[in-house]
């Protein structure tokens, strides 16, 4: 049975770590506060010429720590830690995760947008693979590599262009027509990826810039939300209709899958809301869902 119980001194912080087989300093929990792992603790004035009694981080912190402990046994860095407070943020609300919080650990999981050329390159592949035909020329399917790579190293792009190099990869031969993947309700096609691109490339120059408002952030979650919930009810239905030339595209949703893509969905969602705003208005009128995760 736990003993953790109320708030807490950091010095108990490293304590309860330490009860529970980790070894922590309280160097390492500062710069996990500073990076948004964790909320700031609580300052205790102790009155005029007295200074202050330690700062308590409070019991939910406190449990956090031991998660985001957890987790970092299993091999996960700093980045790959934000998506916690931000998922526990987005499923579970303010009363465990403070939005303040949030954006601070969306700031340390974006970074520099300019991320290094290697991983734009991964990006890009993954992007592409989603999009590729077996048709597609080795030409196309390279210009169509290296501009999705400049636009995740740069965070600039030129969406007339990208569209143009997306269809020549994912619709060869189609022209006039357009080519969907996947069932009508849930299509992939090369709107819906451009859109993402866009809306994504978006959110990050507002988030670096900190021009979201506390408003923008929570009509964001109610959006995810409305939209994770229909996904969640249509997936086993969808998964059947799965194109066998894109395993995965309606991959199950589970509480890992969700945390592990807590912060780009929070950032698409912020993007679309800059790009669809009358549509995010719309969402706000309508009750925010539960959702039930698999194990």
């Amino acid at each position: 049975m736990s003993s953790i119980s109320g708030p807490a001194t950091i010095d108990q912080l490293v304590q309860d770590a330490a009860s529970h087989n980790h070894t922590v300093t309280a160097r390492l929990i500062r710069d996990w506060t500073e990076k948004g792992l964790l909320d700031y603790p609580q300052r205790r004035p102790a009155g005029k010429g007295h200074g202050s009694h330690p700062a308590l981080y409070d019991e939910k912190q406190r449990y956090l720590l031991l998660t985001l402990l957890h987790h970092r046994k299993q091999g996960a860095g700093i980045r790959t830690l934000t998506q916690i407070p931000v998922g526990i943020w987005i499923y579970w609300g303010d009363d465990f995760v403070p939005l303040r919080q949030v954006r601070v650990a969306m700031a340390t999981w974006i970074g520099d947008p300019r991320v290094s050329l290697r991983r734009a390159r991964q990006i890009a592949r993954t992007i592409l693979q989603q999009m590729d035909h077996p048709a597609a020329a080795p030409a196309a399917r390279k210009a169509l590599l290296d501009m999705l790579a400049q636009a995740a190293y740069t965070g600039r792009v030129d969406l007339t262009a990208l569209e143009s190099a997306a269809r020549a990869v994912f619709e060869p031969g189609f022209s006039p027509l357009h080519r969907a993947v996947g069932h009508l309700s849930a299509p992939l096609t090369v709107d819906s990826q451009i859109g993402i691109i866009d809306a994504r490339l978006q959110a990050i120059a507002k988030l670096t810039t900190d021009q979201f408002s506390d408003d923008d952030f929570r009509n964001a979650r109610h959006a995810h939300l409305l939209g994770y919930a229909q996904y969640v009810r249509d997936q086993p239905f969808l998964a059947t209709q799965e194109p066998a030339d894109h395993p995965g595209l309606y991959e199950p949703v589970t509480a890992e899958s969700t945390l592990n893509q807590s912060c780009d969905h929070l950032l698409t969602a912020l993007g679309l809301g800059i790009i669809h705003p009358e549509r995010t208005t719309e969402f706000t009128r309508l009750p925010a869902p539960r959702i039930t995760f698999r194990a």
